[in-house]
């Protein structure tokens, strides 16, 4: 964590809105927000749900990155992995999400743009995600922020056979 800039370890957002890293005691709520964040409007398997709520062991490996309203109140999530876990060539981030509450504020957007600051700080040029295919507005964000379909990646099959969409975004 130390090597991240100052700057992204917290950040104030527009509309009353902050960025930062979430609490250990705060992981119960990340795990509500993203499960109403992935179910509400989207489809999820039963067992991708249940591991939207295991927060506390997904911290283990990766950093839990929360965006909360004016009263404080957690309404959207992402994570990034810790580099000292993560030895892969391209960067990414997890379950990214926001809550009913925190929808229409452009606050996934400034998730994705955190996640990529974070790669960019870890060194890293490419960031591969992947995703469900019923994820529709996840992939209208993607897009809005520059990634990529990758057809010739989408060899994982997760949830009894569905096969994840990828998406990649390279900085130069």
């Amino acid at each position: 964590m130390s090597s991240l800039p100052k700057e992204l370890l917290h950040a104030k957002l527009q509309g009353g809105f902050e960025l930062r890293l979430a609490e250990p005691s705060e992981y119960g709520t990340v795990g509500n927000v993203l499960a109403e964040a992935f179910t509400n409007g989207c489809w999820v398997t039963e067992e991708y749900e249940r591991g939207l709520h295991r927060i506390a062991e997904r911290a283990k490996t990766s950093d839990v990155w929360v965006i909360v309203n004016a009263d404080g109140v957690i309404v959207a999530a992402v994570l990034t992995p810790k580099p000292e876990f993560y030895h892969e060539e391209n960067y990414t981030f997890n379950v990214l999400g926001v809550g009913t509450a925190g929808r229409g504020h452009g606050l996934g957007k400034a998730l994705v743009r955190h996640a990529l600051a974070v790669s960019r700080a870890y060194g890293y040029k490419t960031v591969e995600l992947h995703s469900s295919p019923q994820m529709t507005h996840a992939h209208q964000l993607y897009y809005a922020c520059g990634f990529h379909r990758r057809p010739d990646w989408e060899t994982i099959i997760v949830d009894r056979g569905q096969r994840l969409l990828s998406f990649t975004r390279t900085e130069y």
